[in-house]
């Protein structure tokens, strides 16, 4: 009878055994959702699991709305694979293996698929970024020659970049066509109406072709989108300067030095208003404060000159008379 009892409690250990080996073997269900890049379902999409050690292979399709499930998925680890017509290839690995007592359901983060268009524009775009980037180096060390078949192959593909027009407005300004660059300036400007550079530089286009009115209209349009815009307010003061304007050159001066106060060509220029204003006192000052910042022995000289002259308007001699 002992020996009876010995055999069965060891079967029952066995059983034991056995059934804890199976609640931790439990399969599992599993499932989630497959969509594009606007979080639109993707149906049709083909979901392929593969065993790591067995190669045991499990198939499943995505339905109307994204959503893929497979339920009896024994433990293990598995390479996931999702694909789908007109859609690049997902990979990813999932890890089940851990302990249970019943089926365990995991749902997984929904996978992105990015669409062959996408991948092509994403690539192109590179493309044409680099075609940019190249070109405008090449600007700026001005190899225009260089340059410029670069940015017509970008337009070709982009005709409405306005930093490609732009580049190849500074190209035509650069190698003395004024023309074709202020045709590309008017383009930018049609794309962009808010880029200050563009009116700016379509003032210098027309300060080459002559058309003084059209500049100084290019150069206010400029100030009114960047009040800062120092190349666009020297040229414009030089303008009626040299139309001996200088009440109406003055200003635009002025506003350089509020930004930049040792401006020395605003200064410069500033005191050469006031000589033709005779403001003697505020033309001296504004000299005195710009000869020291002047390296150019050419305009030193010139500088000298006046200030030799001028000091005894502004500062007579004892007992002398004299006025601003």
């Amino acid at each position: 009878m002992r020996r009876a009892a010995r055999v069965t409690g060891a079967a029952l250990a066995l059983l034991l055994a056995a059934s804890v080996g199976l609640a931790q073997e439990r399969e599992y269900r599993v499932g989630g959702t497959v969509v594009d890049t606007s979080q639109q379902p993707i149906a049709g999409a083909a979901v392929e699991i593969r065993e790591r050690t067995s190669r045991r292979a499990f198939r499943v399709k995505s339905d109307a709305s994204g959503v893929y499930k497979m339920v009896g998925l024994p433990h293990g680890i598995y390479e996931v694979t999702i694909t789908a017509a007109g859609y690049q290839t997902r990979t990813d690995e999932w890890a089940l293996s851990e302990p249970q007592d019943t089926m365990k359901k995991v749902d997984f983060n929904p996978y992105v698929m990015l669409s062959d268009r996408e991948v092509a524009a994403k690539e192109r775009s590179a493309l044409l970024l680099g075609l940019f980037n190249e070109a405008k180096e090449l600007v700026r060390k001005g190899e225009t020659g260089a340059a410029l078949p670069l940015l017509e192959k970008l337009l070709a593909e982009q005709p409405d970049d306005a930093n490609a027009h732009f580049l190849v407005a500074l190209c035509r300004l650069q190698d003395g066509q004024p023309a074709a660059a202020v045709d590309s300036l008017r383009r930018v400007i049609e794309l962009n109406p808010g880029f200050a550079p563009a009116h700016t530089h379509l003032g210098i286009g027309y300060e080459k072709l002559g058309d003084t009115a059209s500049a100084l209209a290019a150069y206010d349009a400029a100030i009114a989108l960047d009040g800062g815009s120092v190349v666009a307010l020297y040229n414009a003061g030089v303008l009626h300067f040299n139309a001996r304007e200088p009440g109406r050159a003055l200003p635009y001066f002025e506003k350089i030095l509020v930004v930049a106060p040792d401006d020395d060509r605003a200064l410069e220029m500033a005191g050469y208003c006031e000589l033709q204003n005779a403001a003697w006192a505020k033309a001296l000052a504004y000299l005195e404060r710009a000869r020291p910042l002047i390296t150019d022995p050419s305009r030193g000289a010139t500088i000298d000159e006046i200030l030799k002259d001028l000091r005894p308007r502004v500062q007579p001699a004892p007992g002398g008379g004299g006025g601003a």
